[in-house]
């Protein structure tokens, strides 16, 4: 990822005209994590969006903005943790509804093509209108994988926390981390 920290158009050639004429739509880059929400990480942004999560959008006709970053970060007690999510912001809540449902499915496909297919729901506080929680436990290779989804308004945003270590990480732990690092997503992306 390059560092960038400016917003731009998610969606480059839009099909369909916003939702509310002149409905002005949020700067995402305002509200993913920072360096500092990562002490110690190794941390990239950019005003930009995967294609796995471009590419549906885009065929759904929807535009609006993001942002995303990654941090990262070893020590010899908790191993290598890696953070990273994205922000959309739209012009309207119905809009926000639809990339919601839009990224789930996304990255449903997007983790089965990576091969992780043993997701748990997790149980954790609310965090917006709509939210998806859940969890991939650690297999021998001791890797374990947190995912949160959340709708707040016009903003989505999506939290991918992986943790790996041997002897492997307890599934707490991660639900853990994905809880502490979703309090601060939360507080950057305010009222959406």
């Amino acid at each position: 990822m390059k560092l960038a920290t400016t917003a731009f158009a998610l969606l480059a050639l839009c099909i369909a005209p916003m939702a509310a004429a002149g409905a002005a739509i949020k700067n995402p880059s305002t509200m993913i994590l920072r360096q500092a929400d990562l002490p110690g990480a190794t941390y990239e942004a950019e005003a930009s969006l995967d294609d796995y999560l471009k590419k549906p959008l885009q065929a759904a006709g929807l535009s609006g903005k993001a942002a995303q970053y990654l941090g990262v970060t070893y020590s010899e007690r908790k191993g290598s943790l890696k953070v990273s999510g994205v922000v959309l912001t739209v012009a309207s809540a119905a809009e926000a509804r639809r990339v919601f449902t839009i990224t789930k499915k996304a990255r449903d496909r997007f983790v089965r093509s990576a091969g992780v297919r043993d997701w748990t729901a997790v149980s954790v506080p609310s965090y917006g209108n709509q939210q998806r929680a859940r969890v991939s436990p650690p297999g021998n290779e001791g890797i374990a994988i947190a995912e949160l989804i959340v709708r707040k308004n016009t903003a989505v945003w999506l939290l991918y926390v992986v943790l790996e270590r041997r002897p492997r990480p307890l599934v707490s732990e991660v639900v853990s981390d994905l809880k502490s690092f979703a309090s601060k997503q939360q507080r950057r992306v305010g009222a959406g």
